[in-house]
């Protein structure tokens, strides 16, 4: 049996361990949604023959942060997607999204921190990111080619460079994208979309 010195010490070494765990996953930033903003571009025609009709759509919640070590996640509240028409956000909420299972969409990924701490007040480097990006419980590898602006409060500014398309087949919403096409009778609904962010991350201490 254990000796209560010997369970002192074992305690206070998973005390020892929580605590570092804590400290190594301590965000250094962290996502000021209302700084912020996330857009995507949907793509569809109403009839054969008919020229597409491209619309900017933007989701109002975002969240996320930066990492001690480096470690990136990226989340979207997909019920606070905006499309400007009430309907439309409701049925992309309950057809495509379905955010009662699958409420975000999440992406976890890794930047080079020595980097990130070197960036002088008001410059900018450029930096390719990848990652895991989950939809709908399904993940899939994503990589994205992004901006950082470091500010003069210490705040990051970071942006993309290059829009992110993301397409619904790999995480298989092909037959979500489908019904809702047959229920706005449209002719075309793009199962893919072209994905840009704005987003001012915070310094926490």
């Amino acid at each position: 049996m254990m000796s209560k010195l010997a369970s002192q010490a074992v305690a206070g070494a998973l005390a020892l361990a929580a605590s570092l765990t804590c400290a190594t996953s301590q965000a250094a930033w962290r996502v000021d949604s209302g700084q912020s903003t996330f857009s995507f571009t949907t793509t569809k025609a109403a009839r054969p023959g008919a020229a597409a009709l491209a619309e900017v759509q933007t989701f109002r919640q975002i969240d996320g942060s930066i990492g001690d070590d480096g470690k990136l996640v990226f989340d979207v509240d997909l019920a606070s997607v905006e499309t400007n028409i009430d309907l439309r956000n409701q049925r992309l909420k309950d057809m495509l999204f379905k955010v009662a299972d699958h409420p975000k969409a999440v992406f976890n990924g890794a930047v080079d921190m020595r980097r990130v701490q070197a960036l002088h007040t008001g410059a900018s480097m450029d930096i390719d990111v990848s990652g895991a990006l989950a939809i709908s419980g399904v993940a899939r590898p994503l990589s994205a080619s992004l901006r950082v602006v470091k500010l003069a409060n210490g705040a990051l500014f970071v942006g993309t460079r290059l829009p992110i398309v993301v397409n619904l087949k790999d995480y298989g919403l092909q037959d979500e994208v489908e019904a809702l096409r047959a229920l706005m009778n449209l002719d075309v609904l793009a199962g893919s979309a072209p994905v840009s962010f704005a987003v001012m991350l915070e310094p926490q201490r």
